[in-house]
């Protein structure tokens, strides 16, 4: 795979995750960690709203990459290569703070749709940065 079509896809979906997540952050939580049933207490409420605002910060980050991804798919094949491979070594520190997140009980379950996108973003970048 040419190193810019994987910086073009590795940052059109860091950036379109980044959108989702900001567009409406709680949805976004209730989505993957399931909603929270019965009516919230203030201080429940208050949890939530700011898990939110933490999503949307995660949303920007994602975002972020996402554009630094898009705006360098023209570099030189062996810088394009060296931030690949940094991506991909990045993303496998992301997925093991997740898997940690379970191990460490801050959630009951692990949560796969990042574990799965990520490996896949992982994969994509291995292999067009040490191909």
């Amino acid at each position: 795979m040419e190193e810019s079509l994987a910086l073009m896809i590795v940052g059109g979906v860091l950036s379109l995750m980044g959108v989702l997540m900001n567009v409406n952050p709680i949805k976004f939580d209730e989505d993957l960690l399931g909603a929270l049933e019965g009516k919230l207490s203030d201080r429940e409420n208050m949890l939530r709203n700011f898990g939110a605002q933490l999503r949307t910060v995660i949303g920007a980050l994602a975002i972020t990459l996402g554009i630094i991804a898009i705006y360098n798919r023209n570099l030189a094949t062996s810088d394009a290569e060296n931030l690949l491979v940094s991506m991909g070594v990045g993303f496998i520190l992301l997925m093991a703070v997740v898997i940690a997140g379970h191990y460490r009980g801050f959630v009951d379950r692990l949560i796969i749709p990042p574990l799965v996108i990520f490996s896949v973003l992982t994969t994509i970048c291995f292999y067009a940065g040490l191909m």
